[in-house]
Order: C-alpha cells, then sequence, then structure tokens
C-alpha cells in the first residue's frame, strides 16, 4: 500500500510540474542497490548513538557489528577468515532496521539542508520519498550550484 501512495505522489508532482509554465524542476529515482552491503559498521554505531540507541539493544549490535569475521570454504577448504567492516548481515531480522536508520539520517540531512530546493506545491515543499531501498528526489531549479557544497 505504501509503495501504491509513493508513486501516486510522484504522478501527482508531475501534473503540478506540467501546469507550470516554468519547468525548471527534476524527479530522481533512485535504487540503493546492494545498499545493505554499503553501510559501514562504524558510521551504524556512531548514527545508533547519535538518535539515542543505548543500553541493552547498542550492545546487542556492538556485539554483532565490532568485529565480525566470515570464513570462505572453497572446494570443500575452508580458507582464511577476514574481517568485514561494512554490510549488515544477510538474513538477520536487524538489517532492514539498521539499514532504515541509517537512511533515515541521510534523508535528514537532505530535507534540512536549505540549498536543496524541493518542488513547492502549496504551502508543501517536497525533497524526498522513501520506500524500501528506493529514494525518489523531488527538485526544484537543479542547475543552479548550492553554496559551501
Amino acid at each position: 500500500m505504501q509503495g501504491w501512495f509513493h508513486i501516486r505522489k510522484s504522478i501527482n508532482v508531475i501534473h503540478h510540474i506540467n501546469r507550470l509554465k516554468v519547468k525548471n524542476h527534476m524527479i530522481i529515482s533512485i535504487d540503493a542497490e546492494k545498499a545493505f552491503d554499503k553501510i559501514q559498521h562504524p558510521f551504524m554505531l556512531k548514527t545508533l548513538e547519535k538518535i539515542g540507541i543505548v543500553g541493552t539493544f547498542l550492545n546487542i549490535v556492538k556485539a554483532i557489528y565490532a568485529k565480525p569475521m566470515a570464513n570462505i570454504i572453497l572446494n570443500g577448504e575452508k580458507l582464511k577468515p577476514f574481517p568485514l567492516k561494512m554490510g549488515t548481515r544477510q538474513g538477520c531480522p536487524l538489517s532492514p532496521l539498521l539499514f532504515n536508520i541509517v537512511l533515515e539520517t541521510l534523508a535528514r540531512a537532505i530535507r534540512q539542508t536549505k540549498e536543496i530546493k524541493g518542488i513547492q506545491i502549496e504551502k508543501e515543499e517536497l525533497k524526498l520519498s522513501l520506500f524500501a531501498n528506493d529514494m525518489i528526489l523531488y527538485l526544484e531549479d537543479p542547475k543552479t550550484p548550492p553554496e559551501n557544497f
């Protein structure tokens, strides 16, 4: 149901842009393919602490991700273990939650950056729509470079 909401929102934005005289807008759809594999453990742990996750839950996540190691079995032979520095564990029920927390950090940064101009529809400024590992950016006048970037 939520996926339909984001599609409908994008269609409404496109209709709004088509009614405008000046069409200097951009809609960017980003599929964070393999995104779960790209989350860096130190950043994830720092993010959890920064948003106020403490105590037992944080200690459990730290225990899982502090110094993870992996082994590969090749042709029946177990190779030397090596450290994993990024990525959430495949199949772990915590992985989607941890990914969403880290992604929300990026989303907040985009929403709070005044130099990134969203598309203004009446009193609402639309900048970003998130669904699972997909992101849609709504930008007004994207060719104007933001200052201090």
